[in-house]
């Protein structure tokens, strides 16, 4: 009788565990990121003892992609749920697609600290901006954020864009050779390749982006609106880790291992970046607190109408949830 017990009872206990629900997994995030050390998430998801709910919540997947325009689609086609748009990226999206997006967190500002340089060579003739008539600058991509300030500057100084100067299309990291060669007589560069030219030396600053625009809300985080309320827990989890993941980075405690991190995640030595990197007014601003800066995009998109680089303006306020990383700060 007692062993019929026994095994009614080890019967009763395997039916048991068998019901029992196994222990869920950690979701998984797919984010994408692009150039290092602006985009800073590959960098803090590295650093050991940061995070507080990474590989116990969440995972994530970082995905590379060489524009944000390439994000965009990403997201329309649920090929990402993270995705970091440029404003001008953001605005097509909004305006030309209608894709129900919103921004939930800052990745990236220009103007606060480092603002995007457009150099010509020390010993050119071209003094102030009013020189440049005859002349051709160099920018990444028409559309884009460099693009936008050069004709915005070049307005402000009673010049016509493509009339009175020529605008073509190179890479940041040939424009400087470009300009030294003379093939363009100015060249737009970011912190990394500002950092590089200065170190080679031969090369002024003629006027910079936020001449034209004030402070860029240059990158943020986007999400499609019915992720971001089918997870919103993951999402304030992710960016929890994300907040506490900026501290870490700029704390000067932290700096060689950081250093080390950009290396290993670009094949660069550490000394690429030692000069430059997250440094006050020689990388651009991270916002310590992760949000978007709603004033300045409202600006920027504002300016992209008036350039005619979009039909129409429209409100950011709808588009930008900083409730998300708000509630991530109150967590930390």
């Amino acid at each position: 009788m007692i062993r019929k017990l026994v095994k009614l009872g080890l019967a009763a206990g395997l039916l048991a565990l068998a019901a029992a629900p196994a222990s869920a997994e950690p979701f998984k995030l797919r984010v994408s990121y692009d150039t290092i050390p602006t985009h800073l998430a590959p960098i803090m998801f590295r650093m050991p003892g940061v995070m507080k709910f990474y590989n116990k919540d969440y995972t994530i997947d970082f995905i590379r992609f060489k524009g944000s325009s390439l994000v965009l689609q990403a997201l329309a086609a649920d090929q990402v749920d993270i995705g970091v748009l440029a404003f001008s990226t953001f605005a097509t999206g909004i305006v030309n697609a209608n894709q129900p997006i919103k921004g939930i967190a800052d990745v990236a500002q220009d103007g606060p600290s480092f603002s995007t340089v457009y150099a010509v060579t020390k010993d050119s003739p071209i003094k102030t901006v009013k020189d440049l008539k005859g002349d051709t600058i160099g920018v990444n991509a028409f559309g884009g954020a460099v693009d936008m300030a050069a004709r915005g500057v070049l307005r402000k100084n009673g010049l016509t864009p493509d009339k009175d100067v020529r605008l073509i299309e190179a890479s940041f990291g040939a424009m400087e050779a470009m300009t030294k060669a003379n093939k363009i007589q100015v060249g737009a560069f970011l912190a990394p390749f500002w950092a590089k030219a200065q170190k080679d030396g031969g090369f002024r600053a003629l006027f910079q982006q936020k001449d034209a625009m004030g402070t860029t809300q240059f990158l943020f985080f986007c999400a499609k609106e019915d992720f971001i309320k089918a997870h919103r827990d993951v999402l304030v989890k992710f960016l929890t880790d994300y907040v506490r993941g900026i501290g870490a980075v700029h704390d000067a405690k932290n700096r060689e291992q950081v250093l080390k991190i950009m290396s290993d995640l670009t094949n660069r030595p550490p000394a690429a970046f030692a000069d430059w990197a997250l440094l006050p007014g020689k990388d651009f601003f991270h916002d310590p607190h992760g949000a978007v800066n709603v004033k300045a995009l409202q600006s920027n998109i504002d300016s992209l109408a008036e350039l005619k680089m979009i039909a129409h303006s429209f409100d950011v306020t709808k588009h930008i949830d900083n409730s998300l990383v708000e509630e991530a700060s109150k967590g930390m």
